[in-house]
């Protein structure tokens, strides 16, 4: 057989390698064929597993949330069937509310599986992000020093999940927990922080705000002004009012000390708020304008006029939108105005307002 198999090699050698790489090619293209179907076939399998284990739980869970509990034993969970069990809790948990997530929040300690939900801490990424959710849903104070100790960790996606289950715990104390690692970790970026702090709400984000913003790291408070809109304005407002009144260099820090007094609303800001109308920063300017539309009054259109005429895109806009909004406004008003306005520019912007208000 050997010998019948020589006949057919080439007697070069050059070509008789050619011969041997393709048939070494077509065996292993063979084998990773082989390997793709019986992988394919254990995922499917173990695909109809899992939705065997949900459709056998998610009548349990369902009457756990509604008080009741189930009839006869509950099945046996395998080792790696927890990992399921907690994925699925987690599912149901995010389409509850009050009582019912405390109900959840009940079964899960009766069954122990808070212990496996900690344990999932010390795994990879994926099973601590799992283990987070559980732990955010049960908010335990217990839990705190195990989760925080994933805030050192360098995956961003891993401390974020770990700083949202510490808000869940108590908010106001990882606010300042989140404020400290933002000045050393530059992947906390501002839209991670800003959802922290909606999570957190304006009681829990105020006086960890304030204690940064007091703080003597410029660029910090640079970066952290962004906060601002999340903290309670009243309690803003003294910082607030100190930076329109003086701030020369940090427009941001004037930006959003104007959005917060725009936000309060309070007649004692009118006077610095109008003499921002006229700063030499179009983003200054814009901040204004859109603060003082919070209390501009009917004969205010004399103040925001002149800014049709401005010439940034976004401060005219401002300036047509805080016009059309003025008390009392009607369209005879609207067509003096704007047959007033010389800038074609401004025109348009005003047209603009105009056409949305009227739609």
């Amino acid at each position: 057989m050997l010998g019948y198999w020589r006949m057919w090699l080439p007697d070069d050698v050059v070509l008789r390698f050619a011969v041997y790489s393709a048939l070494g090619l077509a065996l292993a293209t063979l084998l990773v064929m082989i390997q793709v179907l019986v992988f394919s076939e254990l995922a499917m399998r173990r695909e109809r597993r899992r939705q065997a284990f949900n459709l056998l739980w998610r009548p349990i869970f369902a009457q756990w949330s509604l008080g009741g509990e189930p009839d006869g034993p509950l099945p046996s969970l395998s080792r790696g069937q927890r990992l399921w069990f907690l994925l699925q809790w987690n599912r149901t948990q995010l389409h509850l509310r009050g009582g019912a997530q405390e109900r959840m929040n009940a079964a899960l300690r009766a069954l122990g599986m808070q212990a496996v939900a900690l344990r999932l801490l010390q795994g990879r990424p994926q099973a601590r992000l799992i283990g987070l959710s559980c732990l955010r849903h049960l908010a335990d104070a217990e839990f705190w020093p195990a989760v925080e100790q994933l805030t050192q960790h360098r995956n961003p996606i891993v401390v974020l999940a770990a700083l949202q289950t510490l808000t869940a715990i108590d908010a106001s104390r990882a606010m300042r927990l989140t404020l400290t690692l933002a000045q050393r970790r530059q992947d906390l970026a501002l839209p991670r922080l800003i959802g922290l702090c909606r999570q957190a709400g304006p009681g829990a984000v105020t006086p960890a705000l304030l204690d940064v913003l007091l703080g003597p790291d410029e660029d910090l408070r640079t970066r952290m002004a962004a906060l601002l809109p999340y903290a309670d304005p009243r309690a803003m407002a003294p910082w607030a009012r100190h930076h329109v009144d003086f701030g020369s260099t940090a427009s941001v820090q004037i930006r959003y000390g104007l959005q917060c007094l725009g936000e309060l609303a309070d007649p004692i800001d009118r006077s610095r708020i109008l003499a921002r109308l006229d700063d030499r920063r179009s983003a200054v300017r814009h901040a204004a304008v859109e603060a003082f539309a919070h209390q501009a009054t009917r004969n205010d259109d004399t103040a925001l006029l002149p800014l049709l005429a401005d010439e940034n895109w976004w401060v005219r806009q401002a300036a047509a939108d805080a016009l059309v909004a003025l008390p009392g406004m009607d369209s005879v008003r609207l067509a003096r105005m704007l047959a007033q306005t010389t800038d074609r520019y401004g025109q348009d912007a005003l047209r603009r307002a105009i056409a949305e208000v009227r739609r």
